[in-house]
């Protein structure tokens, strides 16, 4: 298809509500100060020009670097283990209520995003093994919240339908021993049952924005889980093939749906402009428009249009920031900046540590 322009809503129409990113990354492979420093001023441009309020940041010690430089601008979500024997393998947890609550002391607000992406059965280690029983049994007890990415798009296990770029990025389960998306669904409702009050919020819509009945069906049973809107476009193409009865969805659920874009995915300030834009527009505008053209290659170019749901203000307010301070807080938590920095000199993370060090004056 050939470019399309951009229709909608210029950021300055938006509506004049706080609005919070549940879901953004910082920067990967930031290996120097000086990229520390700027990654961190691209960030803040990202809230100033994007008009958002502030940013949950997955970036481990460097989301604690962005509290304190610009303080009440970031939550910062901690780490624990990925869901891979190798990963287990370097670092395994033993005592999951001293490693959660040194994260919490630290200064992290909540934990993730936890990744339980698809991966052989072989070198993975599910999510509702015995290993994260006490991860789990923590988060529910003290109250923690939880931003978990399980499974993908149905169409990376199918050869035929996968996107180029997916299939460009290892994303495709239909060759190999990978588990099905209904078995990594499967070992999500068994951690939502056995812990129903856990904060917890599900990437991506929970890859079920194919199936408003499936949606709609799930919400009804956990009543703790909530969905973030974090891109891929899939979820907003899926959504705008029904979308009177998806906006009467969001209506009803308003308590349970948060803003968030996976910023950080993106590479450049335009890119991740056009993901807070792409998103603020649907939620916004009745219009039909298209991915632009300066968005990044991992938001696919339909043919067809998304269709705005044109959101009352009130369902707005909560699912940009209403929602998420309910489960984060209110506002962020202090960081200990002297054990952030020992912490990061234990990691051998020195220029993050430098970093914090030239901020305690």
């Amino acid at each position: 298809m050939g470019l399309r322009r951009r229709y909608g809503l210029e950021f300055s129409e938006f509506a004049d509500l706080p609005v919070i990113d549940c879901h953004a990354h910082f920067k990967r492979g930031v290996k120097s100060l000086e990229e520390l420093v700027s990654e961190g001023e691209t960030l803040i441009e990202v809230i100033r020009r994007g008009r958002l309020r502030q940013i949950y940041i997955t970036g481990e010690y460097a989301g604690l670097y962005l509290k304190v430089k610009y303080p009440g601008l970031f939550y910062a979500g901690g780490r624990v283990p990925a869901p891979y024997v190798d990963g287990i393998g370097r670092n395994p947890v033993k005592d999951w209520d001293r490693y959660m609550d040194e994260l919490i002391e630290v200064g992290f607000d909540g934990i993730g995003e936890l990744v339980s992406k698809p991966a052989e059965r072989s070198r993975r280690i599910p999510l509702n093994s015995q290993y994260y029983e006490g991860f789990w049994d923590k988060c529910e007890s003290a109250g923690y919240a939880v931003l978990c990415h399980v499974a993908d798009p149905e169409e990376f296990w199918d050869e035929r339908l996968i996107p180029e770029w997916a299939r460009e990025k290892g994303w495709g389960y239909y060759h190999g021993d990978f588990p099905s998306k209904e078995e990594l669904y499967a070992e999500m409702h068994q951690i939502l049952d056995e812990h129903p009050r856990l904060k917890i919020v599900l990437c991506h819509f929970y890859f079920i924005s194919a199936d408003l009945e499936k949606a709609e069906g799930f919400l009804n049973q956990y009543k703790n889980a909530n969905l973030d809107l974090a891109l891929g476009v899939e979820l907003m193409y899926n959504i705008s093939r029904r979308r009177d009865d998806w906006r009467s969805f969001f209506i009803k659920h308003q308590d349970r749906i948060l803003f968030g874009t996976d910023i950080g995915v993106s590479q450049t300030l335009q890119e991740h402009l056009d993901r807070v834009w792409l998103l603020r527009n649907f939620l916004e505008s009745d219009e039909e428009f298209y991915t632009p053209e300066t968005a990044d290659p991992l938001l696919t170019r339909y043919r067809e249009p998304y269709v705005g749901l044109n959101l009352p203000r009130h369902v707005l307010w909560k699912i940009y920031a209403g929602n998420f301070m309910r489960l984060w807080g209110e506002k962020p938590r202090d960081v200990d900046l002297e054990m952030a920095i020992a912490k990061c000199e234990e990691r051998g993370e020195r220029f993050i540590a430098e970093a914090l060090r030239g901020l305690t004056g």
